[in-house]
């Protein structure tokens, strides 16, 4: 009957307990509507659900609960610092890895150990290994060695994951835009001052510049690749503002490597959550544009920075700037609790 309920009403209804249901069936309607794309369904749901027992909500975890509620009780499990139920979640074939690293940073030893000496469990996070690594050392070195020799009974299963990473890739026919690319050395292109000059907005009221921006923008829409890879290179910051932007990774690296890019600029786009995971793992990885102060707090602060990464540079960030990130909700619980280990 609870699955008839298609708008907010009608499943609040159900959650309000105005539908004569059993209490398996209650339950069950509970689990699939706290995943519900509305989020006053959503948290009326997640609210009963506290008042639940775990060894209820076990019962009613079965593959068919839709994804959106996995990642709920994920966040649930976390609250409650159980682990069966992240055990219970793992049958679903449904939880995502990345979710135990957001939702899950909690300081709770006996909730780690009970996973970390999970068979499973340690072999669902695999895949992610390192991070796994970075989060339970962020919490015990304790906890970090007995996950450590609990991955050594998977050597065969590390090893194929790696081989598997490291394969060759098959031989890709090039496409029209990657010969444009190979042939870019080998073509001169002219392009307006108003692309390549820093001083092309000097003087102009705030319509012209307006103006400007429109043409600037338009003139980069009709180039193929190989003409915006050049550009990149060349061209002043209202050029690098829109093509690092671009989705091509040759584009983006480009930009990058334009000889006039400031440390504000990269500091910029390193903060930028929706920068490409190409330019944040560039800038990560390269000394010059990431030897800035400035660039190396944008890293961190950005959720998007792997957390090896945003571990490693943490060392380097100042006593006011680690409060800070300590108090943010913005970073991942894990950068959160190294900040405050490092201040305490």
């Amino acid at each position: 009957m609870w699955r008839q309920a298609t708008s907010a009403p009608q499943k609040l209804a159900v959650i309000n307990g105005l539908l004569p249901l059993t209490a398996s069936e209650y339950l069950k309607a509970l689990i699939f509507f706290c995943g519900d794309e509305d989020e006053t369904v959503q948290k009326a749901a997640v609210d009963k659900l506290r008042f639940t027992q775990s060894n209820e909500i076990k019962k009613i975890i079965t593959p068919e609960i839709p994804e959106n509620s996995v990642k709920t009780l994920t966040k649930l499990a976390g609250e409650r610092r159980d682990s069966s139920i992240i055990i219970s979640l793992l049958l679903t074939g449904k939880l995502q890895r990345d979710w135990i690293l957001e939702f899950l940073a909690t300081n709770d030893r006996t909730f780690w150990t009970t996973l970390v000496t999970h068979k499973d469990f340690v072999e669902f996070t695999l895949p992610q290994k390192e991070d796994f690594k970075a989060l339970l050392s962020a919490i015990s070195d304790v906890l970090l060695s007995l996950y450590e020799e609990q991955l050594s009974y998977f050597a065969e299963k590390i090893a194929e994951l790696e081989a598997e990473k490291h394969k060759e890739k098959p031989e890709e026919v090039p496409t029209e835009e990657d010969e444009e690319v190979v042939e870019l050395e080998d073509t001169i292109f002219d392009f307006p001052d108003f692309l390549t000059s820093e001083t092309a907005f000097d003087g102009l009221s705030a319509d012209d510049m307006l103006e400007q921006r429109k043409t600037i923008a338009e003139a980069l829409r009709d180039m193929n690749v190989g003409q915006k890879i050049k550009v990149a290179m060349l061209g002043n910051l209202e050029v690098r503002k829109i093509l690092i932007k671009d989705p091509r990774k040759q584009i983006v690296m480009a930009v990058l490597g334009n000889a006039r890019i400031t440390d504000k600029e990269v500091a910029s786009i390193a903060g930028d959550p929706s920068s490409s995971l190409d330019a944040i793992s560039f800038i990560s990885s390269n000394k010059a544009l990431s030897k800035s102060y400035a660039v190396k707090l944008a890293l961190v602060n950005n959720p998007k920075t792997p957390m090896k990464t945003a571990l490693m540079l943490l060392e380097t960030i100042r006593m006011n700037d680690l409060k800070n990130i300590a108090k943010s909700r913005n970073v991942s619980n894990v950068i959160k609790q190294r900040a405050a280990k490092k201040i305490k």
